[in-house]
């Protein structure tokens, strides 16, 4: 108590000093708190579900790796490994039109398995879930969110009837607030026996593949085995129906597509089907974050590594006002531990009172980043700074405090009394410069390689913003209608609709173009067509090839202003009953084709009814990127939307020619409110959102690694400016005696700033060598950028150099400006 009584008034003496340290230790500690409150809510804590660590998920595994979904027939045999799992539970999402509630609405919903709840061991917070016996009933289960909005936290609300597509379905119960499963938009649950009442097919079909699989491992059962297990049950499944066939599998990415779309008639496993993923459903959950959150940890303990060199510099610095202090304290009879633990009680304290400042700097920073990128993390709502992530900043701050505190208090300790009593010996501050230099060339080092980090992201970012997709990414506002089955189950219901809506659009005076279309670049939604294209090539290398499909009308590629490099568009004449028509990207031409003219060829691709009827292709475009900016084109094929029989849903798209595309919301909602005023409008998003949604993990990294890069340079040229700053100080008579003798300002300065440029140099040697390994596993976040692209090595480097050789001459300049005679009376 003596110790800290002392290590308060001692700070309180000198508050220039006590606020600087504060501050830049508040930073450091700040910036750990804020990353490790996300990485504990996404990577460290368990799912909100009792005994989580015991869930996985099951999925199918296919041609080139891809994972998709369970069909029906999967679940029943996964459910008879007894022996690894005591419950295996399915949830298909799809989307509703919500009617009765309010202004009709879209929401997010799920059709469950009865089980899932106990899979989950998780409770309604009002009402109860489904049993078996009533899974084939309507009925529904609310999440919190939508009780509240849409039914204002009505406690009566069980028993209570809603319309969902024109259905009436019986409110059972009320989720908690934390259930977000399968994800955090899912608002409605229903029974899967209802939606199998509605889809008798898919029970039996094994190559439909529309759910997603969750198991609770059986208690005692490894991982291991289990996988084992699953393996085994895939080999005797292919075995089994080896001879089914793979041509005409139509697949949904998203699980939105029409269970109708599913395998050949023949039942049996597709040539796609290679077997079944396990995964922990922790990780299924967290996704591909994991490195780039553990790479901004790292990044932060840098920063906090820095702020701590300059912490132990400004502890040397006041050490030298203290030296007779301590040489008293020495001949009184204190021995080196009791003066080291005076000194490290003073270093706690800054270090206490820094995390109590960096708590509240890393709260305001994270509703910040929260507010900015909602979405780019997953679990997103559990990030918050709780118990655990107050008490990591508690221990951090201790373990600055000794961290930055030690080696100054033991260097304080360290010297002979005659020594420290002795006027300004030439050799007492030396060996404490060399300390302080040897301090700032790893803050340079520790800077550099940030900083490298960040400008590696930085070009790739700009690399990827300059990415010609091939279509109009300014002008065109899209917005997504599915309409109510009950009320449109007929195609020519569906084409009647779509085309009073166009009508509608396209008389509209600020819309040059409106088109259809099945799927929306960038969205994330993609249908897929699988097929043998050795019936078109033979001697083509693979048994799969799989097509980016979509469903367009005429006006598509006006709207997106995408150029028919060969042959023509769709017209009015490609309706129902006339020759099937389709236009490809060259990537399908490359590969069927290679070499020669796709126009007028034939493709026949099959569907689970059979072979379809050849198809005509009439038009060629460029390679697209349809799928994100980053992947590599993929083949595409567009069909028109008026060949089709089932436009259930679909996307308007809008081009507005003014690069203001989000002016036209309301004349959407007008053209689908006179079509049919109890129709729902799904999303509404311009294209230019559409990328901001596919880039913000990548902005969000390369924002926050490029803040703390910054953070770091501050930090270190602090360091650097201090360092030559008390440099000056210490040199008065030094200094002045040389400019007595005839010594000019720039040698002066030119002195200094040789020695600071050495400690520069050999951080940043020291900077590149550690960048050049560090960077590499930046790898997987690059996009067209090398992990040792030289341009950026050399370019952060000269930046770093410039600035400390700035924070270097302001202060070596201040010393040209002593008067020789008063330096030469210095003390």
């Amino acid at each position: 108590m003596n110790d800290l009584r002392y290590a308060v008034r001692m700070l309180a003496k000198s508050p220039g000093f006590t606020l600087v340290a504060v501050l830049t230790l508040a930073l450091g500690i700040g910036a750990n708190t804020a990353i490790f409150s996300a990485v504990n809510a996404v990577l460290l804590k368990p799912l909100p579900y009792p005994g989580s660590d015991r869930l996985v998920q099951v999925m199918s595994t296919g041609f080139r790796g891809v994972r998709f979904g369970v069909s029906f027939p999967d679940l029943h045999d996964l459910r008879a490994l007894s022996q690894d799992f005591t419950g295996v539970a399915a949830v298909r999402t799809q989307r509703h039109n919500l009617t009765g509630a309010g202004d009709p609405r879209e929401v997010q919903a799920a059709a469950v398995t009865a089980d899932l709840f106990d899979v989950l061991h998780v409770h309604p917070e009002l009402g109860h879930g489904f049993a078996a016996v009533e899974e084939r009933n309507p009925l529904a289960l609310l999440s919190h969110g939508l009780w509240v909005t849409n039914f204002g936290r009505d406690p009566g609300i069980l028993g209570k009837s809603i319309s969902l597509d024109g259905r009436s379905f019986t409110v059972v119960g009320v989720m908690p607030t934390w259930f977000q499963f399968p994800h955090e938009d899912v608002q409605v649950w229903t029974p899967m026996g209802e939606f199998l009442s509605q889809n008798p097919q898919v029970e039996t079909d094994r190559g439909v593949h529309f759910l997603n699989a969750v198991a609770r491992l059986a208690p005692g059962v490894s991982m291991e085995r289990v996988v084992g297990d699953v393996k085994l049950l895939a080999a005797r499944l292919s075995a089994s129906d080896s001879g089914s066939s793979g041509a005409g599998r139509q697949l949904s990415l998203t699980g939105q597509a029409s269970p109708g779309g599913g395998a050949p008639s023949a039942g049996g496993r597709s040539i796609l089907d290679t077997g079944f993923d396990v995964t922990l459903l922790r990780d299924a959950a967290i996704g591909d974050v994991r490195r780039p959150l553990l790479i901004l940890l790292g990044a932060v303990g840098l920063v906090l590594l820095i702020a701590c060199a300059n912490g132990a510099n400004l502890l040397l610095a006041r050490a030298t006002a203290r030296r007779r202090e301590m040489a008293v304290r020495r001949a009184l009879g204190a021995g080196r531990g009791r003066l080291v633990r005076q000194l490290l009680t003073e270093s706690t304290l800054l270090a206490l009172a820094a995390g109590i400042v960096g708590v509240v700097l890393a709260g305001s920073g994270l509703q910040a980043l929260l507010a900015v990128w909602p979405h780019a993390l997953p679990r997103t709502p559990e990030i918050a700074l709780d118990a655990q992530v107050l008490a990591f900043s508690l221990g951090l701050a201790l373990v600055t405090g000794v961290a930055f505190g030690l080696l100054p208090a033991w260097r304080a300790s360290a010297p002979g009394i005659e020594q420290s009593l002795r006027e300004d010996a030439p050799g007492a501050t030396g060996g404490r410069r060399r300390l302080q230099g040897t301090l700032v060339a790893g803050e340079v080092t520790l800077a550099l390689v940030l900083l490298v980090g960040a400008g590696l992201l930085v070009r790739s970012f700009i690399r990827l913003s300059n990415v010609n997709p091939g279509f109009d990414t300014r002008d065109v506002l899209a917005a997504r209608i599915r309409l109510t089955p009950a009320r449109y189950s007929a195609g020519a219901q569906q084409k009647l609709f779509f085309d009073n809506m166009l009508g509608s659009l396209q008389a509209h005076p600020g819309v040059q173009s409106a088109g259809l279309a099945s799927t929306l670049p960038l969205s994330g939604n993609m249908f897929m067509l699988a097929f043998d294209p050795r019936t078109v090539r033979p001697d083509y290398p693979e048994p799969v090839m799989i097509l980016r499909s979509s469903d367009i009308s005429p006006d598509y590629f006006t709207t997106f202003r995408i150029p028919i490099r060969r042959g023509r568009s769709f017209t009015a004449q490609d309706r129902a009953g006339a020759p099937p028509v389709a236009v490809i990207n060259r990537a399908t031409a490359d590969q069927l084709w290679p070499g020669q003219d796709p126009i007028g060829r034939l493709l026949t691709i099959g569907g689970p009814r059979g072979p379809g009827a050849p198809i005509t292709i009439v038009g060629l475009i460029d390679n697209l990127r349809s799928a994100s900016l980053d992947a590599t084109p993929q083949p595409e094929i567009y069909r028109p939307a008026a060949q089709q029989s089932d436009l259930r849903e679909m996307w308007v798209a809008l081009g507005s020619g003014n690069g203001r595309p989000l002016q036209l919301v309301g004349a959407i909602r007008d053209a689908v409110h006179q079509a049919d005023p109890e129709q729902s409008i799904g999303d509404i998003v311009s294209l230019e959102q559409l990328i901001g949604r596919q880039t913000a993990a990548r902005r969000f990294n390369t924002t926050l690694l490029t803040i703390f890069a910054l953070l770091a340079v501050g930090l270190a040229l602090v360091g650097i400016y201090g360092v030559t700053a008390y440099a000056v100080t210490q040199r008065t008579r030094e200094l002045g005696i040389r400019m007595a003798l005839g010594a000019r300002g720039v040698d002066v300065v030119g002195l200094l700033m040789r020695e600071s440029l050495r400690r520069v140099g050999v951080g940043v040697a020291l900077g590149l060598l550690a960048a050049l390994g560090v960077t590499r596993a930046l790898s997987a976040m690059l996009f067209e950028v090398a992990p040792s692209d030289a341009v950026t090595f050399a370019a952060t480097a000269l930046l770093l150099i410039s600035v400390a050789l700035l924070a270097t001459w302001l202060p070596a300049r201040r010393a040209t400006k002593v008067d020789p005679m008063v330096a030469l009376r210095y003390e």
